[in-house]
């Protein structure tokens, strides 16, 4: 199965070399400031294409796979706030950028938000997807499908894609975007299958010092203006959402500079692997200001 791909000039890869690990970086041409977007959990730089190309050129843009994640390096140890952070420094530092437009989605936005307290010299804006904040403990059961099929072989790409398009989450939302991000997810597998290239060791520590971290602290100290998008619908229920509107707020208001929007009838995964005109709208609008 072939995903669509839309009239955008499609990225360029480099494979750039930052704290002794390799990261599969994907560009797009376009006008500085640069953006620099960030995936997240069990995901890769895919799902950063639908925002790409609604800009379409009108910054420079820059989507990479998180160390354990896609075509990157998988260390053994390593998967943190504060490993992601470094990394991100450095290819800041390897792309020649003295500032960019953070963007992240869920772990995305966790790391775009403790970046941007630790380097506020090298953050321009921050734009955040649904994330940033600490995960309550139910969440995490949400995201079971996600982790759970990690290092499981799949009989073929098909019924991989198959499999995903009957979970709550993408029922009556699955599109083109959703399976471009999972053809790339995969790789063959040693049974003649497919298997996700998400490291499972690489995921579960990092859940591990998330459920450590305590990033409350931290939003105070933002000084970039902030765009925080939030996605109002469920996973598997109705209203597991990741980010309640009590929570939304409540980040919004302590980030001393920051613009909430709820995107109507989109989910945590479909915020960004989807086309809506309000995300559209409100982001070239904050990008111009």
């Amino acid at each position: 199965m072939t995903p669509r791909t839309s009239g955008a000039q499609a990225p360029r890869r480099h494979d750039r070399r930052v704290n002794r690990i390799t990261l599969a970086t994907h560009e797009w041409p376009g006008r500085d400031p640069a953006i620099v977007a960030i995936h997240g959990l069990t995901s890769n730089h895919t799902v950063w294409y639908p925002i790409a190309d609604a800009l379409g050129g009108s910054h420079r843009f820059i989507a990479y796979d998180l160390r354990g994640r896609g075509d990157s390096d998988k260390p053994p140890a390593g998967y943190s706030l504060a490993h992601h952070a470094a990394d991100l420094l450095a290819l800041l530092d390897d792309v020649r950028l003295d500032r960019a437009i953070v963007m992240g989605h869920s772990l995305g936005a966790h790391i775009g938000v403790r970046f941007a307290t630790l380097h506020p010299e090298r953050v321009a804006k921050l734009v955040l997807f649904d994330g940033g904040l600490d995960v309550r403990a139910e969440i995490l059961d949400s995201l079971a499908p996600a982790i759970s099929r990690l290092g499981v072989e799949f009989p073929s790409l098909d019924k991989f894609l198959e499999l995903l398009k009957g979970l709550p989450m993408f029922e009556g939302r699955w599109n083109d975007s959703l399976a471009r991000h999972y053809t790339y997810d995969v790789e063959p597998a040693p049974g003649g299958g497919v298997r996700s290239k998400v490291a499972r060791h690489a995921v579960e520590e990092e859940v591990a010092n998330l459920q450590r971290a305590r990033l409350w602290v931290w939003h105070h100290q933002i000084t970039a203006p902030t765009l925080l998008f939030r996605a109002p619908d469920g996973l598997l229920r109705a209203d597991d959402c990741l980010m309640t509107q009590e929570e939304a707020e409540a980040m919004a208001h302590a980030i001393p500079s920051c613009r909430l929007v709820v995107v109507p009838n989109t989910n945590h995964y479909t915020v960004v692997l989807g086309e809506h005109p309000a995300v559209t709208r409100e982001l070239a609008a904050f990008l111009a200001a």
